[in-house]
């Protein structure tokens, strides 16, 4: 694993802001350092202050993804205005204060990872895995010393004694354990033994969260990266290269004979059986719950999928925006109006067309830039940044709001770092980094 302490420190306080959050509960939940917004306060200002570079801060400012940019800084701005403005709904004071300190984290973010070198692109992956790896440990070390937590109960660092199955946040810890994936498979090709060992572990490891978890969304994402992989990852030469390599009678009859050992382990293990069962009989009825709840199917004295309900309902109030006021979506109906559970379509109900169309176009900007990336695939740190961001393009259609800093923040990063042409060019001489710096 290369190592520089600058980088490092730098990836370091990147990674606490945009991928920080399993770890920020588990301290603050588990092992009791404050469950106020105080240490969440607190993790952001180490964060930031990790990023900053004494011989670099305010000296040089990096290039980033301009079209992307711009529109996410007009979305910003017109959120802003709306807050003061245009808001007849969201006025208790507190809740104002609070979202006033989320766009001061926004642009903070923003400013200080624009003076972060592109040279963190050697430090990062390596980071990824260790970080995702004790963010999954965190899950487990929860669930193991949680009196309240059933086999087959969604995994979560629990909120308070722990003591229902809602009050947790499982999603953070299932894209934690996405990302997990995402590194591990990345930073396959390390020539150290011991590392190589340890990543194919947190491969599994990161697996085997993301079925805790019981996530639908990442679990729609990870078909979706594996099939993209595939897609634009993968070239057919090297696939039939690989079947051919694979698919010898030696080596079906080691996969043959490895499978035998592990079905009769397994089948020997009741305990282990329990665990499989229970996973896959809630992960079904969870799945059923959503599609019936979905298509209209359930009724409301039937066991329905509260999330999955939520956005029916939803779609039910935009259909009627439509039918009887459509006119309101010119302008929007104000500053969180309405928590539609839908990103891309609380922007169209809260700030109207202009709301929508920068913020879609940028993340539809960020996912042309994903999709170049995944092509290229030369740039370790920006390949990871587009699979993991896919997470966040589904998250568009299935949960939060447009002005959320988990998604923000995660949009500062790609903004900087995703869609960069001069990444693409190779100098004939190695020289000090000049063409790309700004300022």
């Amino acid at each position: 694993m290369p190592f520089n302490f600058k980088y490092s420190r730098q990836v370091l306080g990147i990674f606490i802001i945009f991928m920080g959050a399993p770890l920020v509960y588990f301290f603050k939940e588990t092992l009791g350092f404050g469950g106020s917004s105080n240490f969440t306060i607190l993790s952001y200002a180490l964060g930031f202050g990790l990023m900053i570079a004494p011989g670099d801060f305010l000296k040089k400012f990096y290039k980033p993804n301009l079209p992307a940019l711009r529109l996410g800084l007009f979305f910003l701005g017109m959120s802003i205005i709306y807050m003061v403005v245009y808001n007849n709904d969201y006025t208790e004071t507190a809740y104002l204060i609070r979202d006033v300190g989320y766009y001061i984290f926004i642009f903070t973010y923003l400013f200080l990872i624009m003076s972060v070198s592109n040279e963190i692109k050697d430090y990062f992956l390596p980071l990824i895995v260790v970080l995702t790896f004790i963010g999954s440990i965190a899950l487990v070390y929860s669930i193991v010393k949680n009196p309240h937590y059933m086999l087959g109960q969604r995994a979560t660092v629990q909120f308070g004694d722990g003591s229902t199955e809602s009050s947790g946040n499982p999603h953070v810890y299932a894209r934690n354990g996405y990302a997990g994936i995402i590194a591990s498979y990345l930073y396959l090709k390390v020539k150290n033994l011991y590392w190589r060992i340890f990543t194919w572990f947190n491969l599994f490891f990161s697996g085997v969260i993301i079925l805790l978890t019981q996530t639908r969304a990442i679990f729609l994402s990870t078909l979706i990266i594996i099939a993209m992989y595939f897609f634009y990852g993968v070239k057919a030469s090297a696939v039939r290269q690989t079947m051919k390599s694979i698919f010898t009678p030696r080596n079906l009859l080691f996969m043959g004979i490895l499978l035998a050992a592990v079905i009769y382990f397994i089948s020997t293990q009741q305990f282990i059986i329990n665990i499989l069962s229970s996973y896959s009989e809630g992960f079904y009825k969870s799945f059923l719950n959503a599609m019936s709840t979905a298509l209209g199917l359930n009724k409301k004295d039937d066991f329905a999928d509260a999330s999955a309900m939520g956005r029916v309902t939803n779609l039910n109030y935009f259909a009627d925006i439509l039918e009887k006021d459509p006119w309101s979506l010119i302008l929007g109906k104000g500053y969180r109006h309405r928590y539609m559970d839908m990103p891309v379509l609380e922007s169209l109900v809260d700030c109207g067309i202009p709301g929508f169309l920068t913020f879609f176009g940028m993340n539809m900007i960020l996912l042309k830039a994903s999709i170049r990336e995944m092509k290229k695939g030369d740039n370790p740190m920006t390949t990871f940044l587009a699979y993991f961001y896919i997470s966040y393009f589904v998250g568009l259609f299935t949960a939060g709001r447009p002005v959320d800093t988990a998604y923000w923040f995660v949009f500062v990063v790609m903004i900087r770092f995703v869609g960069i042409k001069y990444l693409d060019r190779r100098p004939l001489v190695q020289k000090p980094e000049t063409s790309d710096i700004v300022s």
